[in-house]
């Protein structure tokens, strides 16, 4: 259920988009409002689970993300379905921070703890594969509320099973775990104002007085975290961590990763359908493209790290990566299917080579103490760059359309002229791959200057 509505939402914004005669610049505050309030909550869920039960606390994340999908599907105005999103992101984050822990809980001392993990892992692997062509289909059959509606069935069987197959957690440790509330308030208002600023640039351009005030506002609220959590007994981040320049550059590659990856889900959808004409449903078909070749090759490049090591693989994926937002940038007007998926293929390629190696190399160097946060990290930067992706796609696609036609920023993406949506299309991803190309030489660099250090030690 999370993977599909994470997979389907993007497919449906076009549509939503127009149903509710709205601009991108709004539209978009569906997928951001869930992603900051996720992103903010998924790291301390697990503490918050020891406190008041893992087992409840799991049951209400699934009462609260079916009510507020129905909610969803119901929703009179955009207003409303983004404050609903942001429901849903808290049901969210309570469902995917201690499921994994719930089944380690129960099976951990079983012979079926294997199983459960690989179905586990299947379950979520085959969500995000099919998500956008179950996406596509669910629009064209029923319009965009059926992508949130198709939750209230599965929901509502995932709430009986859970409550007649699942045995109660033992008794909360409360007294060994505090919750950092104001951690999470200031994670989240720093997400917050860093997307608005990025949100207003998008209407006003960049050098907007309120965009440049959202954004200090940002930074202040940064460095506040930062002051926070230095002095926090158990903060949600763990600065200590980022000493190490390995990690904190693989994070960081993480966070631009997955910025041109949201990018590539936000933007896909809309020239798809306005641009190139395809249905609905074809441009979910086509949106497969990218997870199926990543799930394809992500085991042979699992194979080639344990050969020649994780360090070597990680420049060919950003390079590959890198070359497909090129590829991307020259999309016209008589793109193909075919021509669409030999340039989404390298992509996914790209992301296959440089993702579990990555991984790999990040959680190689952590403290064997501090294994579980830094998984928490890899994850978190990933949510960073998506929700961060999201806006500053737009944002970009947005700005180089105005910068060639003189039309307001809130005028609908079906009434532009597509030469200016294949325009910014072009340059957008070239954008994306000046920001690859940066973290490309950063790892490349820095391997060198590792290997001289080693070389003369």
């Amino acid at each position: 259920m999370f993977t599909l509505d994470s997979a389907t939402v993007n497919i449906a914004l076009p549509t939503i988009t127009k149903a509710f005669d709205t601009h991108l610049a709004i539209s978009q505050w569906v997928i951001i409002s869930y992603l900051i309030v996720f992103t903010a909550l998924i790291f301390t869920v697990a503490r918050l689970g020891n406190i008041l039960g893992r087992q409840k606390l799991f049951q209400a994340g699934l009462t609260l993300f079916t009510l507020s999908s129905l909610l969803c599907g119901l929703a009179p105005g955009i207003g409303w379905l983004i404050g609903f999103r942001v429901l849903q992101g808290c049901g969210a984050a309570l469902i995917v921070g201690l499921g994994m822990t719930i089944i380690t809980e129960l099976f951990a001392h079983t012979s079926q703890y294997g199983l459960a993990l690989s179905l586990a892992a299947v379950t979520l692997s085959i969500g995000s594969v099919l998500g956008p062509a179950i996406g596509g289909l669910l629009v064209k059959l029923g319009d965009w509320a059926a992508i949130f509606l198709i939750n209230l069935p599965i929901g509502m069987i995932a709430i009986l099973l859970f409550a007649w197959c699942i045995p109660s957690s033992p008794n909360p440790r409360s007294h060994q775990e505090r919750f950092d509330g104001l951690g999470v308030i200031l994670l989240a208002l720093v997400m917050l104002n860093l997307a608005l600023a990025i949100s207003e640039a998008q209407k006003q351009g960049f050098h907007s007085a309120i965009a440049l005030i959202l954004l200090i506002i940002a930074i202040i609220g940064l460095i506040v975290l930062v002051l926070v959590e230095s002095r926090s007994r158990q903060p949600i981040i763990d600065l200590s961590l980022f000493r190490n320049r390995i990690l904190s550059i693989n994070l960081l590659t993480m966070v631009v990763v997955y910025i041109v990856l949201a990018s590539r889900l936000l933007i896909y959808p809309f020239f798809l359908e306005l641009v190139v004409q395809f249905p609905t449903e074809q441009v979910g078909m086509l949106m497969i493209t990218l997870p199926i070749s990543n799930a394809i090759i992500a085991p042979i490049s699992r194979r080639f790290a344990d050969r020649f090591g994780s360090h070597r693989l990680i420049p060919i994926g950003l390079m590959l990566l890198l070359f497909g937002c090129m590829l991307v940038s020259t999309f016209n007007t008589q793109l193909t299917p075919l021509g669409y998926v030999l340039r989404d293929i390298v992509m996914g390629a790209g992301l296959a080579m440089w993702r579990s190696p990555n991984n790999v190399a990040t959680m190689s160097i952590a403290p064997q103490d501090k294994i579980g946060i830094v998984s928490g990290l890899l994850n978190e930067s990933s949510l960073v760059g998506q929700t961060l992706g999201t806006s500053l796609g737009a944002t970009l696609f947005v700005t180089f359309i105005l910068s060639v036609v003189n039309l307001p920023h809130t005028t609908p993406l079906g009434s532009v002229p597509l030469p200016a949506l294949v325009f910014a299309m072009h340059r957008t991803f070239l954008i994306l791959a000046v920001f690859l190309g940066i973290m490309l030489v950063v790892n490349i660099v820095f391997q060198i200057k590792q290997k001289f250090l080693s070389n003369n030690s």
